[in-house]
């Protein structure tokens, strides 16, 4: 049986052998020059992100949405069944009233990103990387994994296969199975050495995203856990992510991952394949498709932020006119029940429609019906509302 050893090849690749699972190569495995362009555009578009207004309602906001749609597609991705409505729903419950493992999955992972977020910068640092430690890798397994009726996935723990007892990763329909380190002693070696090098000089100064998808694929090819692995891994990524000032992004991005998630796996063992054949940059298509999952999120993010101070704008105005009586107390209900019942149809009305519901006829009760379609007028001539193919559209 070959002793455990670790050799640096270069400053930035490091050959680790070990007992029963033979070699493994940590390497960055990219081309900056190929990526550069592109990372430029994630930082400009995460640095004026982080410039958005600070405003409460604002940033309470984009943060409740993020939380819910990142848990929603973290959690889907390994097979959960809730909608992201139903994980917004369960999400505002008090965790200790909470009795389902499928529903402690969603509070172990809202619990485990505010723990991330106690290390996060809000300046964008993308070449400042800090140290990861390994303690905190066995903090976020342990936040997914407790209290989970689980016997078979001891919070942080690391995985131990007793003979014959196989773990399996991937499919054929993702571009293989790959079968990872089985012993214990392996499997802790590889994670001391999978640290050593993600701090090494020449890897924690590069670019923060690289680094952080690299941590996140190497920590999914160890595969030290018996389960939670995919969600533990993610967290890690989020981890290094914060550390250098991608706020929201770092966990937004799983919405991404979970909307290409054939790609997502593939990617895994397409690269994996390319080291094993030696091939120059095998890890360059993971890099470049977190790069561009991270540029598409913040981008979203931004018209999320845009729409939510267009929306604040527009409730001051509204306030102002209902105050200095350019409407009345009448037309001020009339827009916010039409607010109310977009939101609860998901769609925009006619006149026609909007007449019909209740809560309109009440508000004209004892007045002509012309007098509800003068108030659409003036509301109109005001820019408060305008009309496409029919359809009342608040704002303009």
């Amino acid at each position: 049986m070959p002793e455990q050893s670790k050799v640096w090849i270069d400053d930035t690749t490091l050959r680790v052998m070990t007992y029963k699972s033979g070699p493994f190569i940590f390497q960055l495995g990219f081309e900056l020059n190929q990526v550069q362009a592109l990372l430029d555009r994630v930082n400009d578009s995460q640095n004026r992100f982080n410039k958005t207004p600070s405003l409460p309602l604002i940033i309470d906001q984009v943060q409740d949405k993020v939380l819910a749609s990142s848990i929603y597609s973290t959690n889907t991705i390994e097979g959960g069944q809730f909608t992201e409505q139903e994980t917004a729903d369960i999400l505002k419950q008090d965790p200790k009233t909470i009795q389902k493992s499928e529903e402690k999955r969603l509070t172990n992972l809202k619990e485990s990103i505010e723990w991330v977020k106690k290390s996060s910068s809000k300046q964008l640092a993308p070449l400042s990387g800090k140290a990861f430690e390994l303690s905190a890798m066995f903090q976020l397994h342990t936040l997914v994994s407790q209290n989970l009726a689980e016997q078979h996935n001891p919070a942080g723990q690391l995985r131990n296969n007793r003979p014959g007892q196989k773990t399996v990763v991937g499919n054929d329909a993702h571009g293989g199975i790959y079968r990872p380190p089985k012993c214990v002693e392996d499997i802790e070696y590889l994670i001391q050495a999978w640290v050593e090098w993600l701090n090494s000089p020449h890897v924690i100064s590069q670019p923060a995203i690289v680094r952080a998808c690299l941590a996140h694929y190497y920590f999914e090819l160890i595969h030290p856990f018996w389960d939670g692995n995919g969600r533990t891994g993610r967290l890690i990524e989020m981890f290094i992510l914060e550390q250098s000032g991608y706020r929201f992004s770092s966990s937004a991005i799983w919405k991404y991952y979970q909307t290409n998630i054939h790609e997502y796996f593939a990617l895994f063992n397409q690269c994996r394949q390319q080291a094993a054949r030696k091939e120059d940059y095998p890890n360059q298509m993971f890099i470049e498709f977190v790069l561009k999952g991270m540029f598409a999120t913040i981008e979203y993010l931004h018209d999320q932020s845009n729409t939510l101070i267009h929306f604040l704008l527009y409730q001051t105005a509204l306030n102002d006119a209902k105050f200095s009586r350019k409407i009345s107390d009448r037309q001020f209900n009339l827009i916010h029940n039409l607010m109310r019942a977009i939101g609860e149809n998901s769609k925009f009305l006619s006149k026609a429609d909007l007449y019909r519901i209740p809560q309109i006829q009440a508000l004209y009760s004892g007045k002509v019906e012309r007098t509800f379609y003068r108030d659409i007028e003036k509301l109109i001539e005001l820019d408060f509302l305008s009309e496409q193919d029919g359809l009342l559209i608040v704002g303009n």
